[in-house]
């Protein structure tokens, strides 16, 4: 390292220390900043503070995330470093020094104790901004949350209000074309027209079924059952959709799960309907991957397909009543809003992660408190 052109002026690395937090600060200021920019200008901005400011380097370790400026490499015998702490978290580090031992012109140490007070206060400045940005996304989030459940709140009335309307004269319908059907005077070509008039009505009446569970007007009964049972005995419903859509089926289903406490029935529709989706979503074939897994607090159900992916912007939407990207006449986008009031009537949650061109993942948690207790299953020998 040439020192000749660099001579020690504490006056000097004070003006560049001061213009280190000024650059910093003004960043900070800035609005809707994201962690990756900011810690990437940061770590562009602290070699210049430095007394060999050339042959410098920085880098910010955040999240098993790095972000370097200045020399590519950095020795850490010949480093500083502070820690970036986020709510009172251990959350990464700075480290600001050199790539090797620099030739010194003088006897004096070539890391400063200012530098170190320097890099101590970059650190408070980057953990305050980091807190800032999380703080905001939390608060962010909680209010898309806030409006999704008034959303759902809202449809969920009128659905309601519609289904009882439209269950009373549905009814008259699919009685009276019962009694016409079992009339044999009638000729084969009513009787063609009757049944079409049938199956119009039973699927209007599925769809209210829908809108009831969705609306959570349609009473359940609750027990403990085997969810790795009922995933394989559900497999009869839709294993043929995917043996005519060249897609594999793969089951990784924890052995010893627990039993789970809720509606037998609606946690078969739950698996039926993510599966379908999974399926469609696989056009060209592919790998449907069914899990069960024993976690933290509760017990996960994930259905993993090799299909398409979402953007961003669809993945927000997929649990909104009626919204669909199918064509028309291929659904009406009730699927997943009726799985949704399924598992939030379990007291679960269901996620999704998803990337164009590489799947998507359907988890759903059911908590502890809906685990069958051992007591309830095991005392009385019956499952």
């Amino acid at each position: 390292m040439n020192t000749k052109q660099e001579t020690y002026s504490p006056l000097a690395e004070r003006v560049k220390e001061l213009e280190c937090l000024y650059a910093i600060a003004r960043l900070s200021s800035e609005q809707d900043l994201e962690f990756d920019g900011f810690l990437r200008q940061v770590a562009g901005l602290v070699p210049a503070a430095w007394r060999w400011s050339r042959q410098a380097g920085a880098c910010i370790e955040f999240d098993n995330r790095r972000f370097s400026g200045g020399a590519a490499t950095l020795d850490e015998s010949c480093c500083q470093q502070s820690t970036l702490i986020i709510n009172k978290v251990k959350r990464g580090r700075i480290v600001a020094g050199y790539p090797g031992v620099p030739p010194l012109a003088d006897d004096a140490s070539f890391l400063l104790q200012e530098e170190q007070r320097l890099l101590d206060e970059i650190a408070r400045q980057v953990s305050y901004v980091l807190e800032r940005i999380e703080s905001q996304r939390a608060r962010e989030g909680l209010q898309a949350q806030l409006r999704h459940a008034d959303r759902l709140a809202t449809i969920g009335r009128l659905a309601s209000g519609l289904a009882h309307e439209i269950n009373e004269p549905l009814g008259c319908v699919l009685g009276f074309v019962q009694l016409l059907l079992k009339e044999e005077s009638s000729s084969p070509s009513a009787q063609k027209d009757l049944e079409k008039i049938q199956a119009a009505a039973l699927q209007a009446r599925d769809i209210i079924r829908k809108l009831m569970v969705f609306a959570r007007h349609s009473p359940a009964e609750h027990g403990s059952f085997d969810l790795n049972k009922l995933i394989e005995s559900s497999a009869d419903l839709w294993l043929w959709r995917c043996e005519d859509g060249s897609i594999r089926v793969a089951f990784e289903l924890d052995a010893h799960l627990p039993a789970v406490l809720g509606n037998e029935g609606q946690i078969r529709q739950v698996i039926t309907n993510l599966v379908i989706n999974a399926v469609q979503a696989m056009p060209g074939g592919g790998l449907l991957t069914l899990a069960t897994a024993r976690v933290e607090g509760g017990v996960t159900l994930s259905v993993r397909d090799t299909g398409m992916g979402m953007t961003r912007g669809i993945a927000a939407k997929i649990f909104d009543p009626f919204f669909t990207t199918k064509e028309v006449d291929q659904g009406m986008g009730l699927g997943l809003s009726v799985v949704h009031g399924i598992v939030s009537g379990h007291e679960g949650v269901i996620s999704v992660e998803s990337e164009m061109g590489q799947g998507t993942t359907m988890r759903v948690f059911i908590p502890h408190e809906r685990l069958a207790a051992q007591s309830d299953v095991g005392d009385s020998g019956e499952r």
